[in-house]
C-alpha cells in the first residue's frame, strides 16, 4: 500500500515539478521573477534526479523513512524556489499548500503535523535569509493558516481513514455471515 502511494508521489511531483518549470519560465520571460536560467535549471535537475533515485528505490518496496525524506526534500525545494523568487512575496508560495494537502490525505494527521513542522523551518529560514522588514503580522498570518489547513486536513483524513476501517470491518461481518449461512444448516 505505501508503495503504492509513494509511486503515486512520484508521479505527481513529476507533474508539479513541469508545471513549476513551465510557471517560472515563463514569469522569467515576462520579467516578473528575476531568477536565472541557471538555477531554474539547477532546481529542475535536483527535482528529476530526486524522483529517478526514489522511483528507483521504490521498485524494491517502500522503506518507512522514505515518506518522510520526500516530503522534506519537496518542502526544502520548494522553499529554495520560494526564496529565489522573491520570498515572501513569491507567487510560488502556495505551493507550499499541495505538498501539504497532498501529504496529508495520503498519511494522515501525524503527516501533516510533520509537513506543518518541516514547512516552519523552511519557510523560517527563507524569511531570514530574505527578510520581510517592518510589521510581520502577514508572514504570522500565512504561517498560522497553513497549521490550520495541516490540522483540519489531518482531521478530514483520520476521518477518511477511520471511516474506512469501520466500512471493512461491515465487509468481514458480512462475509462471515454469508459464509456462515452458505454452510450446512444443522438437522432439525
Amino acid at each position: 500500500m505505501e508503495q503504492q502511494i509513494e509511486r503515486s508521489k512520484v508521479l505527481v511531483r513529476w507533474i508539479v515539478a513541469v508545471s513549476l518549470f513551465a510557471a517560472v519560465a515563463y514569469l522569467k520571460r515576462q520579467g516578473q521573477v528575476g531568477i536565472p536560467w541557471s538555477t531554474i535549471l539547477a532546481l529542475s535537475a535536483v527535482v528529476a534526479g530526486l524522483n529517478v533515485l526514489y522511483g528507483r528505490i521504490l521498485r524494491t518496496g517502500a522503506p518507512p523513512w522514505l515518506k518522510f525524506v520526500t516530503t522534506a526534500t519537496d518542502l526544502a525545494l520548494l522553499s529554495a524556489l520560494v526564496f529565489f523568487t522573491g520570498g515572501a512575496g513569491s507567487v510560488f508560495y502556495f505551493a507550499y499548500f499541495i505538498v501539504l494537502v497532498s501529504n496529508s490525505i495520503r498519511y494522515g494527521m501525524a503527516m501533516a503535523l510533520y509537513v506543518a513542522t518541516i514547512y516552519n523551518v523552511t519557510y523560517v529560514v527563507v524569511l531570514l535569509a530574505l527578510p520581510v522588514g517592518g510589521d510581520l503580522t502577514v508572514e504570522a498570518v500565512k504561517i498560522l493558516t497553513f497549521w490550520g489547513v495541516a490540522l483540519y486536513a489531518g482531521y478530514l483524513a483520520m476521518r477518511f481513514q477511520r471511516q474506512t476501517r469501520i466500512l471493512e470491518s461491515y465487509e468481514e461481518t458480512i462475509a462471515r455471515l454469508r459464509a456462515e449461512l452458505a454452510g450446512p444448516r444443522p438437522a432439525k
